[in-house]
């Protein structure tokens, strides 16, 4: 019993480590994306989405070497985790208004994680797979670039000195390590201990570490009334993930899962998000308290699934 709270106060320092260095790097982030001249949704889904993602993608790589399942699982269960939880309850506190452009964003995200659940249902991805979803995520960066190019629009920040800039990157990044290699850690303690699967600690516990500096984030520009943000952060931040870090992930090491795991691991993603999409559709380009709720119970329904099925 003691091990088992040493672990859990272990993780939650460890996150806590993680939401600090993704501040740091946001930061920095939305000053570089300023100077270019980019809408908001392009900002948040690229440079924002990039720098959030990295929690997401240190722990996976940093738990492929250890636990093949708990990778998995925090790679697919973050973005499972990161709609309901980083838009839906950001929603129940205020409206997010969005622009048309979010629209082709949660487009794009069903058709990523389509693509990679058909790439995995046989229970593997090939290395050419792998560098198949890294040369989609750079087709994506230039459509989203394209479109949005030159639709300023300015932020409320901080200007910093292009060296206080680069320091920022540099601290956050030594931060969102330690925490990543903290949660990885105290999770794989915990699995053993509680035993429960890899792959639904993986897909719950260390997945909701590793999102809460998009959280943050979110919630942060939803209060703002910066509903772009929060909608192009996440969307823009499971898709690096999906293309990014899982075809790094093969690249690194080949790994196998099995169809059942794979279905409850990816159908979800692509049942939530296009939950999403159908909310963008909307004339009134906003989402409130019910369709924050429809999120939030949508992703309760899907833990409950998975904690009858793959745990």
């Amino acid at each position: 019993m003691f091990f088992l709270l040493f672990s859990i106060l272990i993780f939650i320092f460890g996150v806590i480590i993680l939401s600090f260095g993704s501040q740091l790097i946001v930061d920095s982030a939305l000053n570089l994306a300023q100077k270019l001249k980019l809408s908001g949704i392009a900002v948040s889904a690229i440079f924002i989405a990039m720098i959030t993602a990295m929690p997401e993608t240190f722990i996976t790589l940093l738990a492929l070497k250890k636990s093949q399942m708990i990778a998995f699982g925090n790679l697919v269960g973050s973005n499972i985790i990161n709609i309901p939880l980083a838009i839906g309850l950001p929603a129940l506190i205020t409206t997010l208004t969005f622009g048309k452009f979010a629209k082709k964003v949660s487009l794009i995200m069903i058709i990523a994680t389509t693509l990679a659940f058909l790439l995995l249902i046989d229970g593997r991805l090939t290395s050419s797979e792998g560098w198949l979803l890294i040369f989609c995520y750079f087709i994506y960066v230039i459509y989203v670039i394209k479109k949005e190019k030159n639709n300023n629009q300015k932020f409320e920040i901080k200007e910093y000195s292009n060296l206080k800039t680069a320091l920022l990157f540099l601290v956050g990044g030594i931060l969102l390590l330690l925490g990543a290699y903290l949660v990885v850690e105290s999770s794989l303690d915990m699995a053993e201990q509680t035993r429960a699967s890899e792959l639904y600690i993986g897909a719950t516990i260390v997945a909701f570490g590793s999102i809460i500096s998009e959280f943050a984030v979110s919630l942060t520009a939803a209060i703002r009334k910066q509903g772009e943000i929060s909608i192009g952060n996440i969307l823009g931040d499971n898709i690096f993930t999906i293309f990014i870090v899982l075809g790094l992930a093969r690249i690194i090491k080949p790994f196998s899962i099995a169809p059942k795991e794979v279905s409850f691991s990816l159908l979800p993603i692509i049942f939530i998000t296009f939950i999403l999409f159908l909310i963008t559709t909307k004339k009134e380009r906003k989402i409130d308290k019910m369709e924050g709720l429809i999120l939030l119970i949508s992703w309760g329904i899907i833990l409950l699934l998975q904690s009858i099925f793959i745990k």
